[in-house]
């Protein structure tokens, strides 16, 4: 009986089908349930401060700061350990079905001299843990976007031109970065600044992205090539 209304609360929070794994015990049950309830009570805390707020699940140790910049259009999860810094020149605007997950930043403000400008994540995308979403330069994230774990993505660059000025000194460029839908991010995946991600890629662990990958491709290596287009046989 505890399985079938869990399965069903999630079904209807998730907006689509959704079984528990039937090798959990009732004692397992019984503590997820327990614990997504105290995540749902932390996470009204944010009730009147967000720009737009979702069911959102907060585990301990996780940290909102600027939630007035911050939107969540649906159920959100943020797990342990985890920081959403919204403070930005625009908005962060979350979708349907997201989760960040343990010791994972969202990364706003880098210095107070120039904000950040904005991020939008589209529905059903899963950030695993211990990863770095910088947002210095314009993000967007589609949907249908998996995230392995040590996952890092950094939308800006510093000059470095002259040598006989500190490249500190010389200031940053920030094109932005776009990953499009029903895109596969393997494990300490690194994307850099200027790159657009195309629909159905898959990006193989440990590449270093540093320019702009095609619909429907496979892509992988420091630098990151192209080893497959998917729709080849």
């Amino acid at each position: 009986m505890l399985r079938r209304i869990l399965d069903i609360t999630a079904s209807k929070l998730k907006g689509s089908s959704y079984q528990l794994d039937k090798a959990l015990s009732v004692g397992d049950l019984l503590k997820i349930s327990i614990c997504r309830i105290y995540m749902l009570l932390r996470g009204l805390r944010y009730a009147f401060r967000l720009k737009k707020r979702g069911k959102l699940f907060i585990d301990s140790h996780s940290k909102i700061i600027s939630p007035r910049k911050l939107s969540f259009n649906g159920v959100a999860t943020l797990e342990k350990y985890t920081l959403i810094d919204a403070r930005v020149k625009k908005e962060i605007a979350i979708g349907k079905n997201f989760t960040l997950g343990r010791n994972s930043v969202i990364e706003g403000l880098g210095v107070i001299s120039r904000l950040g400008l904005g991020l939008t994540i589209g529905d059903n995308v899963g950030v695993s843990a211990n990863s770095l979403i910088s947002i210095r330069g314009k993000v967007e994230i589609g949907n249908d976007v998996i995230i392995g774990p040590y996952f890092s993505l950094h939308p800006e660059n510093h000059i470095f031109q002259n040598i006989h000025v500190a490249t500190r000194l010389q200031g940053e460029e920030r094109k932005g970065i776009k990953i499009g839908n029903n895109v596969w991010i393997g494990a300490r995946v690194t994307i850099l600044d200027g790159v657009n991600i195309g629909n159905n890629v898959i990006l193989a662990a440990g590449a270093v992205v540093n320019k702009d990958v095609p619909n429907n491709c496979i892509a992988g290596g420091v630098p990151a090539h192209v080893i497959k287009d998917r729709l080849e046989k």
